[in-house]
């Protein structure tokens, strides 16, 4: 409610000495008069002046009281604020083939790509890196995001077979890569960390094409020309359909044609890793994206409405001895002044008391209580979304899941809200929907979400589990949360527009009552079911996908 809640503290000890200043000089005034000659005397012969030096100590005390309201920086209602700053898009894809195991450079050669591109990202804050897994298809890992420590832990992750189509095929990564940047203005960039071994497709066609997007390519060759056996789980060596070892080397010709293709330059791996630097150089030497880089809310400061009602006072002041005053209570009239002075924001911080005291009732889990509080909130300030948002939490928690998504539906409607509140009620509508048995729906609400923020992750991963269970519904059973897999519930916003200030805001992430090994177990056999229930599936066409590209059982690595 205020910026500065301090200056209100020093507010009074300031106001009582202002008072006792005035009443001291209203004291010597008077043992001055009647030095002169008797009171009766004096007030015949010369205009009584007490009330109007009365109206004027009131309007100063007044005006220093608003002036202190201002200095506490009165706050309520908040804007949608956009931030705006330049960019390069960067994506990097890291072949995940089993060559990747090849053990030519030490440790592996996967554990190298990881390594560079560590580096590389670190060297890249500032601009946006997205990360693509590839291997006989791609694969996006990471969208674009200028979060890069984010990225780098979706790095670790990182493993052989990431992508389960087996093979390497450049041109798959070259094209997946490029369409997640090519829609961007300024420079764009894809830095390609692999083996070089190609079995799919022609990697420099894709080169061109990216290219002409103005997308370039860096190629990084990662191995050794002399190559390597490709070491397997269980021990021993790949071989191939005659029983031979495989031995992978490094394709450093294709990797040179298809960056010379897109206007960019091959690099094969050091021990120091120096061509990370000189790529990084390349890169920053382009121009960036200048625009729209996201949104934010800010309080809205009311300081200037005090401060002009004490200016106003003050000049009122001032023309006293102009204007003929009754002779009333001074105090009285400057108080009515002041009561009319702050009935508005008394209005709202009437509302924002409540949603506060809601908020409290929901950290509690008193959730009635709460969702009454939000209901008389939402009542004084129908404007506001922000307790519709906060009782369909309630709503949820309370387990009437039609109606919270009625809640949750209400506020990614409105326009006026918050991109980031309306994102979150997307969020929530889905996971609601989801308890429902409505999967569809849920991934539908998911969809919208990452359309207003697409670095969501965790609708990202919802999305899946719903698309998932839309295709392979769940057999008939009884309602039981541990027979369902986790799925993280409503989510706050993390914006200032849900809570009613104070730091009073609830907890509006649920959590569900099941174990992380509950949890585990269930996701096993959801992941056994889908194993046993593929074979049966219809073609991946059916539901709306190409299939993976066909690659030939001898070159699986």
């Amino acid at each position: 409610m205020f910026g500065a809640p301090l200056w209100l503290a020093a507010a009074l000890p300031g106001l009582a000495a202002a008072w006792s200043l005035f009443a001291w000089g209203a004291a010597r005034r008077r043992r001055v008069a009647l030095s002169l000659g008797r009171e009766a005397t004096l007030a015949r012969v010369a205009e009584d002046a007490g009330p109007r030096r009365r109206w004027s100590s009131a309007l100063r005390l007044s005006a220093l009281a608003l002036m202190f309201l201002a200095l506490a920086g009165p706050r309520w209602g908040v804007d949608l604020v956009e931030t705006r700053g330049s960019a390069r898009q960067v994506v990097v894809a890291v072949d995940v083939s089993l060559s990747m195991r090849a053990t030519d450079v030490k440790p592996s050669r996967l554990e190298r790509a990881k390594a560079s591109l560590s580096l590389l990202l670190d060297q890249l804050k500032g601009d946006r890196v997205g990360v693509v897994a590839f291997a006989g298809d791609a694969q996006m890992i990471c969208p674009l995001t200028a979060d890069v420590e984010a990225a780098k832990e979706l790095l670790g992750a990182l493993e052989v077979g990431a992508v389960p189509v087996p093979g390497t095929s450049l041109s798959a990564a070259i094209r997946v890569s490029s369409a997640l940047i090519g829609r961007y203005p300024g420079a764009k960039t894809v830095v390609l960390l692999t083996d070089g071994e190609d079995h799919g497709g022609d990697a420099v066609a894709a080169a061109r094409e990216a290219a002409s997007s103005g997308v370039r390519l860096y190629a990084v060759g990662i191995g050794t020309p002399e190559g390597e056996p490709i070491p397997l789980e269980g021990g021993g060596y790949k071989k191939d359909k005659n029983g031979a070892t495989v031995v992978s080397r490094l394709g450093e010709k294709a990797l040179g044609e298809a960056a010379a293709a897109s206007g960019g330059a091959y690099y094969r791996s050091s021990p120091g890793e120096d061509e990370m630097s000189d790529i990084v150089a390349k890169i920053k030497a382009g121009d960036p994206a200048r625009g729209l880089a996201g949104t934010t809310t800010r309080w809205r400061n009311r300081y200037a409405w005090p401060l002009a009602l004490a200016f106003a006072l003050i000049l009122f002041e001032m023309s006293l001895p102009l204007l003929p005053l009754p002779r009333s209570s001074a105090t009285s009239a400057s108080a009515v002044l002041l009561l009319l002075a702050a009935a508005a924001p008394a209005r709202a911080a009437l509302a924002e008391g409540v949603l506060r005291d809601a908020n409290r009732k929901y950290g509690d889990r008193r959730y009635e209580d709460a969702l009454e509080l939000y209901g008389r909130a939402s009542g004084r300030r129908p404007a506001d979304p922000r307790p519709v948002f906060n009782a369909g939490d309630a709503l949820y928690r309370l387990d009437r899941d039609s109606d919270a998504a009625g809640a949750f539906d209400s506020v990614a409607g409105r326009r006026d809200a918050p991109q980031r509140l309306r994102s979150a009620a997307l969020y929530n509508l889905g996971n609601a929907r989801y308890r429902g048995g409505d999967y569809a729906a849920a991934a539908d609400a998911y969809r919208r979400a990452l359309a207003l923020d697409p670095e969501d992750a965790d609708a990202r991963r919802n999305l899946v589990v719903a698309m998932n269970r839309s295709k392979v519904p769940p057999p008939p059973q009884k309602k039981n949360k541990k027979n369902e897999p986790r799925q993280p519930p409503p989510k706050d916003g993390q914006d200032k527009n849900q809570d009613g200030g104070g730091g009073d805001r609830p907890k509006q992430r649920p959590q569900d009552s099941m174990t992380r090994d509950d949890a585990e177990r269930v996701m096993r056999a959801v992941a056994e079911r889908e194993k046993s229930t593929r074979r049966q599936a219809p073609p991946a066409a059916a539901y709306g996908r190409r299939p993976p590209p066909k690659t030939s059982v001898e070159e699986d690595w």
